[in-house]
């Protein structure tokens, strides 16, 4: 089941998305649940009492507290970087604003729903995709770590770091074979010693990067303008 949540507070806006997702409902891989809210505050307050939301298709413009902050609680205040969030906006001028956010797209209105059909399909393949494990060996023991919780890899030395919101795991290995392993599209190499996960990243400069934890980390001038060439058609794709 893919919980779908609907936020604008115009009630024909709203309206409108439902009856996208309602028309091609049948043709997805799971069933949806839609949920309604003509305010961020009733959203934010939906998920914060155990409301279980997978996706929001969230408009930006409120009179109250916009979508954008409601976004940023949900990133910073929960620690919450499994749900996806797809912008709507009449404004392209927001676009750079939500970077930090880590939006799974963001639709200017008129809406398409063709679009809207891709995206949530694109949705419904990165949650399955968040079940995903990575192995290693510490010592004797395997243990397993939830993919999406993985911040970045460290190399150092003959070892590697992993590291997380809230442990860091240390085992032999090399960074071209864990890239290998993982075989994901979300993991980029910034420097030789850092494996970073995409949906951590909430700050890019030319020379760093800014992760979930707040950690800097720092991007090779060798790699930095692949670095910045790997972003920008990650961005362009997922817009597409």
């Amino acid at each position: 089941m893919l919980h779908i949540a609907i936020c604008d507070d115009d009630s024909v806006a709203c309206a409108e998305v439902e009856e996208i997702l309602l028309s091609f409902r049948n043709t997805l891989p799971t069933k949806i649940e839609i949920e309604v809210f003509y305010s961020g505050e009733d959203l934010y307050g939906f998920i914060t009492s155990g409301g279980c939301i997978d996706l929001i298709f969230l408009d930006i413009e409120f009179k109250t507290v916009n979508g954008i902050e409601i976004g940023k609680k949900i990133r910073e205040e929960m620690k919450n970087e499994t749900t996806q969030i797809i912008y709507i906006s009449g404004k392209e001028s927001y676009a750079m604003e939500l970077f930090e956010i880590r939006p799974l797209n963001f639709f200017i209105k008129p809406l398409q729903a063709e679009k809207i059909k891709k995206a949530v399909k694109k949705a419904i393949e990165l949650i399955e995709k968040g079940n995903q494990f990575f192995e290693f060996k510490n010592g004797r023991n395997l243990l397993r770590v939830p993919i999406k919780n993985i911040l970045y890899f460290e190399s150092n030395g003959r070892k590697v770091r992993l590291i997380t919101q809230n442990e860091i795991h240390e085992f032999y290995g090399k960074i071209s074979d864990i890239e290998q392993q993982l075989n994901s599209k979300d993991f980029f190499q910034i420097h030789k010693s850092y494996l970073v996960n995409y949906f951590h990243v909430t700050e890019y400069q030319y020379e760093s990067v800014k992760l979930t934890n707040k950690e800097v980390l720092i991007i090779s001038q060798q790699n930095r303008k692949s670095t910045c060439n790997w972003l920008l058609q990650r961005r362009k794709e997922e817009k597409s």
